[in-house]
């Protein structure tokens, strides 16, 4: 047995506690790389040897995997993403060659996305037998992967160019880089905005105070909003189920309040949603004018010392004792995430703790109030800028791209902080925000 973990997990990636599906698909993505700018040939033959051996893997020793672990499809097989990432990216080199580091990027974002979404047939080959099963379906998603760059590059969308910048100033490399950034921060409280905005004002060419980056940034925030359905998707269908349950029972609206715990949810949800939207209502102007590097450090600095506060605060309120004013509070908080260096995951979730709301319920409202904040806000912005959008004025596979990658690593991320936030483990965030802090004001230093 120890031969076929060691096979299936490549060398122990698929036991990793966090995403070992994506880890198993970055080993051919930095072989490419690396070999890739050694000889191109070497770097192809490579990829071919991983698909075949990737799936003789899968087919001769998954198996066993299944009957030890009793899954159809062990997470600690990762086999699998390494054939189906490699015959994606050797698919990319042999239809239609491009530039390494671009062509590996996108293989990987797109394999990743097609890999969690699973479009026809991916869903029916996993139903395959044994091993094949596991195999067949990343292997598609490797196919659609070749299918969507070649589509795109006989359009001329995806420009190859390393240095090259496209309209206003957004390459699709730049776009990928950025929605990397925003799903990994946006969960973690660390602000990912305030991340986008200070790469934005060191990269050429890049106005971070434009409304386009504004409504880009929001872009982005659509594909961490996906994040949170896909990975609470069991937690929301039942929330939804329970809700109906609840308002079918004809109770009236202070029982229903006080005996049903969807019906509370929702309603202080609606509270906290409220207030965000009229605190941003009065200070929209002050609010989206903090986004020059003095603001972000300030806002920083502050950030930390929430953060570091709510470490020392034991939460025992569970959701009978949560009160609509703590709702408020919280909803407050998160009016003031609005600013980029605040970040809005920990500045509701601390805000929770430090009004004694246990860490549990205090992750799930985080994520729950997200859902219309975000969305309110991106909609708004579109509409504001609806002439921007409607004259072409901003690049539309560049801003997909980045969605995409933002909804890929906001799954990574979320599960990540989820662990982190029941924890109280926020210390060290505090101390990485005063950092970010202390390196904006050099920036500011003549």
């Amino acid at each position: 047995m120890k031969k076929e973990a060691w096979l299936t997990t490549v060398l122990g990636l698929g036991k990793l506690p966090v995403a070992p599906g994506t880890f198993g698909s970055l080993v051919p993505v930095v072989l490419y790389q690396a070999l890739g700018y050694l000889s191109f040939s070497v770097a192809v033959y490579v990829m071919a040897f991983l698909v075949l051996a990737g799936s003789w893997v899968c087919i001769q020793y998954a198996p066993a995997m299944i009957t030890a672990t009793g899954k159809k499809d062990p997470q600690q097989v990762v086999a699998d993403e390494v054939a189906g990432q490699a015959l994606a990216i050797l698919a990319i080199a042999l239809l239609s060659p491009a530039n390494i580091c671009n062509s590996a990027v996108f293989g990987f974002v797109l394999f990743r996305l097609f890999d969690i979404l699973k479009p026809w047939p991916c869903k029916r080959l996993e139903k395959l037998p044994a091993g094949l099963g596991i195999l067949a379906d990343d292997l598609a998603a490797g196919l659609w992967v070749a299918l969507v760059w070649a589509g795109g590059r006989c359009l001329g969308q995806f420009d190859t160019s390393p240095g090259t910048v496209g309209p206003e100033g957004l390459s699709v490399l730049f776009t990928l880089f950025l929605g990397i950034v925003q799903g990994l921060m946006e969960f973690l409280p660390v602000s990912s905005e305030g991340h986008l905005v200070l790469f934005e004002h060191f990269i050429p060419g890049i106005d971070a105070e434009a409304p386009q980056m504004l409504l880009f940034d929001l872009c982005l925030h659509l594909g961490t909003v996906a994040s949170i359905f896909v990975v609470f998707r069991k937690d929301i269908v039942r929330f939804f189920r329970s809700l109906v349950s609840a308002l079918r029972s004809r109770q009236n609206p202070m029982d229903l309040y006080r005996q049903k715990a969807p019906v509370r949810l929702l309603v202080l949800a609606f509270i906290a949603s409220a207030v965000t939207a009229l605190i941003y209502a009065l200070f929209k102007d002050f609010l989206e004018s903090g986004r020059g590097l003095f603001a972000l450090g300030f806002w920083w600095v502050v950030s930390a010392g929430f953060l570091y506060w709510a470490d020392f605060r034991k939460g025992r309120i569970g959701l009978k004792r949560f009160k609509p004013a703590s709702a408020g509070l919280i909803g407050l908080a998160q009016a003031l995430a609005i600013l980029p260096s605040v970040s809005r995951s920990g500045s509701t979730i601390s805000t929770a703790i430090l009004l004694g709301i246990k860490p549990r319920w205090a992750v799930e409202f985080s994520f729950l109030i997200s859902i219309p904040a975000i969305l309110g806000g991106t909609l708004l912005k579109m509409a504001t800028n609806f002439d921007s959008l409607r004259n072409g004025q901003l690049p539309v596979i560049p801003i997909l791209a980045g969605m995409a990658t933002a909804f890929i690593a906001g799954v990574i991320a979320l599960k990540l902080l989820i662990r982190i936030a029941r924890k109280r483990q926020f210390k060290g965030f505090a101390f990485y925000c005063l950092l970010l802090a202390i390196i904006t004001f050099i920036s500011l230093l003549p």
